[in-house]
């Protein structure tokens, strides 16, 4: 599995929040541990995950980028469009690409139609 372009995921920092070592080396060694436990730890690391999502937001981080709600504003269509086309897969990143295209282009005629 290792450099196939369909399993490599960018972690978000939203990700970063809640790796944590130990859980990291749980998840690896899920693979090299008998079948019949392979769901209960994949289970287990998924419900610690979990759990440290719940302590961020009980902390009064109530955003992955660790904001509080004094500080947060809507983003723009543009500025979510940009944060998840990191993320994306070929085709999407296309799609992507021509919403930023189309974007640009209402953006030039604008000025032209006052």
């Amino acid at each position: 599995m290792e450099g196939n372009q369909e399993h490599d995921i960018r972690l978000t920092e939203f990700d970063y929040m809640l790796v944590t070592p130990q859980l990291q080396m749980l998840k690896a060694a899920i693979p090299h541990i008998p079948p019949s436990w392979q769901r209960m730890l994949s289970v287990f690391v998924k419900f610690q995950e979990l759990q440290h999502v719940q302590n961020i937001f009980s902390q009064g981080e109530l955003s992955a980028m660790g904001l509080s709600t004094d500080q947060q504003r809507p983003s723009s269509p543009m500025e979510l469009i940009q944060a998840i086309k990191p993320y994306a897969g070929p085709r999407e990143r296309e799609m992507i690409e021509t919403l930023e295209n189309i974007q640009l282009m209402i953006q030039t005629m604008q000025p032209l139609a006052r």
